[in-house]
């Protein structure tokens, strides 16, 4: 057997997405995903290099849009709460502060309740229009109404660990730019 991109070597490897076989230089290029992906021909190397890359990028612009409005939110609900001329722009600031994560426990709260119909069965309540599917909704709004309050406390931190992590992100998306460049 030959080697795949050099036909005047002899094949040491076959790639263990494609099948392809690979020489010793090949398989050496893509050594550092091997632990992880087996042995990979050069081109199955950079698709999985620019696979992880689109993720990193991605992931880094979900957590910096994360950060950015839930940072708004905060400030200009600190500033209603705050400044705010009366009692109703203090509640729309203590909402605004706290919407992100009211929102996320939100949907935590009809996760788990879809979750738990998966499993179990899905509930039915009888009243007098006939039969109807219960959705928990007094849950979600007990959920929704917690993650408002306790999204005051948590908004900044979640803000700081959304920087963070988009950070990182950045980070390993450059590197899969360095190996793709020395491919």
């Amino acid at each position: 057997m030959v080697c795949v991109n050099h036909r005047d070597r002899e094949a040491v490897a076959q790639c263990s997405e494609c099948g392809a076989y690979i020489c010793a230089e090949c398989a050496n290029k893509t050594e550092p995903l091997k632990s992880v992906c087996g042995t990979l021909c050069p081109s199955c190397y950079r698709n999985k290099i620019t696979q992880t890359h689109d993720y990193y990028a991605g992931q880094r612009k979900k957590k910096l849009a994360s950060a950015i409005v839930s940072l708004i939110c905060y400030v200009v609900g600190w500033i209603l709460a705050a400044a705010g001329p009366g009692m109703v722009f203090t509640l729309i600031g203590i909402v605004l502060m706290g919407i992100y994560p009211a929102i996320a426990w939100f949907r935590f709260a009809g996760k788990s309740i879809d979750d738990y119909d998966a499993r179990h069965g899905a509930t039915y309540v009888v009243t007098d229009t006939g039969v109807h599917r219960d959705r928990a909704m007094w849950l979600r709004v007990v959920f929704f109404f917690a993650g408002l309050v306790f999204g005051i406390f948590i908004t900044p931190i979640n803000i700081i660990r959304w920087f963070i992590s988009a950070a990182k992100n950045n980070k390993a998306a450059k590197i899969c730019e360095e190996q793709l460049a020395s491919i």
